[in-house]
C-alpha cells in the first residue's frame, strides 16, 4: 500500500514562494528637482557649460522699465518630458523610460518653483511669483518661458534648453532669449542625473536673472 506523500505540498510551497519572488516588483523611487543659489553670472557655469542669445543689447530691444515684481506667466516643458516617469536617451536614437525612477511632483511644477527660488535669491529686490493674486497694484514684468529639452545622454551629458521673453503686457515689446545649459555626468545613476538637471536650471536661472535685472532698470540691485 501507497503511503501518503508528505514531500509534494512542500515543494508546492517553495515553488509557490519562489514564483512570488520572481514576480515581485523593484522598488520605486522619487525624485525631485533642488533649487541652486547663485549670482547673476551671464552665460558662465561653475561646473558645467551654458550659450545664451538674446535680444537685450540690440538697437531695437526695449528700455527699461522700472517693476518690482516679476510674474511667471506662463511655462511650458517639452511633451515627452511631461510624465511621471523619467526618460532619458541611453544611445543617441534610443530612449528609455525609468518605470520605477519617478517625479515626486509633476515637471512643470518643479521646474516653476525652482525658477522663482533661484529668482528670488538672485534678485532680492524684486517679488517674483507666479500667483496672479500677488502682484499688487503695480504692472508687472511678466516672465514667459518654454523649456524646450530636458534630456540626458546616460553617463555622458544633462541638457537643459529653455527659451524666454519679457514683457510689461501681452501685446508690448518684448524681449527674449534663449539659454542652453549642459551639465557632465560621470556615472548613469539617476540622483547624479537629477542634480545636473538642477545645476542646470540654476545657470539658466542665473542668465535669465541677468536680462531682467536689464529689463527692470534701477529697481534692482544684485545680491
Amino acid at each position: 500500500m501507497n503511503m501518503p506523500s508528505f514531500r509534494q505540498p512542500r515543494l508546492l510551497a517553495c515553488a509557490a514562494a519562489m514564483f512570488l519572488g520572481a514576480c515581485s516588483s523593484a522598488p520605486t523611487h522619487y525624485h525631485s528637482l533642488t533649487p541652486i543659489h547663485q549670482t547673476i553670472r551671464p552665460s558662465q557655469s561653475e561646473t558645467g557649460t551654458i550659450v545664451c542669445t538674446s535680444d537685450a543689447t540690440s538697437p531695437t530691444s526695449p528700455e527699461p522699465e522700472p517693476t518690482g515684481t516679476v510674474l511667471l506667466a506662463h511655462l511650458a516643458v517639452p511633451v515627452e518630458a511631461d510624465r511621471m516617469q523619467l526618460l532619458l536617451h541611453q544611445t543617441p536614437t534610443r530612449l528609455s523610460v525609468y518605470e520605477t525612477e519617478r517625479w515626486a511632483a509633476p515637471l512643470g511644477d518643479q521646474i516653476s518653483l525652482i525658477l522663482i527660488d533661484n529668482l528670488r535669491n538672485a534678485l532680492p529686490n524684486l517679488s517674483i511669483t507666479s500667483d496672479p493674486l500677488l502682484i499688487g497694484t503695480g504692472t508687472p514684468l511678466q516672465l514667459n518661458m518654454e523649456i524646450e529639452e530636458l534630456d540626458a545622454l546616460a553617463g555622458k551629458e544633462a541638457t537643459v534648453r529653455a527659451q524666454w521673453r519679457l514683457s510689461v503686457a501681452d501685446n508690448a515689446a518684448s524681449q527674449t532669449g534663449t539659454c542652453t545649459a549642459r551639465q557632465p555626468l560621470r556615472s548613469t545613476g539617476i540622483d547624479e542625473l537629477v542634480l545636473a538637471w538642477s545645476r542646470a536650471l540654476a545657470d539658466i536661472s542665473s542668465a535669465l536673472a541677468a536680462s531682467i535685472q536689464h529689463r527692470a532698470g534701477s529697481n534692482v540691485s544684485q545680491k
